[in-house]
């Protein structure tokens, strides 16, 4: 047996190690720097949770620290100044406006808000002692609240279809739910521990989707058929046919062992689309999620919670007060 190496077999000995390196590192990309990336100033230190604009200029953002207190607050120049709008009793982790301008908000404490359109307070209509991570409203006749508890305690309720104020269906899942979204005015998507749920009954009944092995955290359909969601183990999945069926686009890691910590993405058509996580993660895909570039910015310090872009401006919420804008 030869105990020496060519200097061919070296060089291929050489670039499968390089090969292997490669794969454990992760090759990672070069990051992309946007035209503007800016951190705003903000007039609170607790968490941020959610951020929505009703328009170009009228943006809200959702705050608190658990068994302390929440807020929500409003910016009227295109969110490059906040003031604090309403403060509450706990933590709100979620802030949504429908097509009419009605704002809606939820958290802990079972806490649902509703601002009506051109009135300057939110005005509390539930109390239901659980603690809401997400809600959509297509209008005032009905809505969609979901809840959960650290792993457990999942809730879906159903509000309307006559009135937000009447409860309509309580449903009850093993699992925490973190986010729900509705893409017409009878199908939702709710997901959450290791569940992607569907209704076609605008959540009247629910069916769960052959979907596991992620916490998913965050949900949306930029059209009715398209949609994507993001696990915090760094899971992604796209449907192009309304939920009824996922494909795994990216697979990530387990529970104890994130991939990547993914929290919140948006798309702003079915191919454009940004997903932001903890420790300065912000990524962007310009085809449909086939490949992901890693925009510069945000920096490792900050774990993101929420994203929201119009149009080629892009709002990014994170823990301890933080609010991050940029333009692409």
């Amino acid at each position: 047996m030869c105990l020496f190496l060519t200097t061919f077999s070296r060089r291929r000995l050489i670039r499968n190690l390089c090969a292997s390196m490669l794969l454990l590192t992760g090759c990672r990309k070069e990051q992309l720097s946007l035209p503007v990336f800016r951190e705003i100033p903000m007039p609170v230190r607790y968490d941020l949770t959610a951020v929505w604009f009703a328009d170009s200029l009228h943006g809200y953002a959702s705050a608190g620290a658990p068994w302390e207190q929440g807020a929500l607050l409003a910016s009227a120049d295109g969110g490059q100044h906040w003031q604090v709008d309403t403060l509450v009793q706990n933590r709100l982790e979620c802030v949504q406006f429908d097509a009419q301008g009605r704002g809606y908000a939820c958290g802990m404490d079972g806490l649902v808000f509703v601002r009506p359109p051109g009135q300057p307070h939110w005005y509390r209509y539930r109390m239901d002692y659980c603690w809401y991570r997400s809600c959509f409203f297509r209008d005032d006749r009905s809505g969609i609240a979901v809840a959960g508890e650290g792993f457990q305690g999942g809730l879906a309720r159903k509000l309307g279809p006559e009135s937000i104020w009447m409860e309509d269906t309580l449903h009850v899942f093993p699992n925490s739910l973190s986010a729900v979204w509705c893409s017409d005015s009878l199908t939702a998507h709710a997901v959450g521990l290791g569940w992607v749920l569907r209704s076609a009954d605008a959540g009247s009944t629910w069916t769960r989707l052959d979907v596991t092995g992620d916490f998913f955290r965050s949900v949306h359909f930029p059209t009715p058929d398209t949609g994507y969601t993001c696990g915090y183990s760094g899971t992604l999945l796209k449907t192009v046919d309304a939920g009824r069926s996922w494909q795994r686009i990216r697979e990530g890691g387990s529970l104890g062992k994130k991939n990547q910590p993914f929290r919140a993405l948006w798309f702003v058509s079915a191919d454009k689309g940004y997903v932001a996580g903890d420790r300065g993660l912000l990524w962007r895909t310009d085809n449909g999620g086939a490949s992901w570039t890693p925009l510069a910015g945000l920096p490792e310090s900050a774990d993101a919670a929420d994203i929201f872009v119009l149009g080629h401006r892009g709002w990014i919420v994170a823990d301890g007060g933080r609010m991050f804008y940029f333009e692409d």
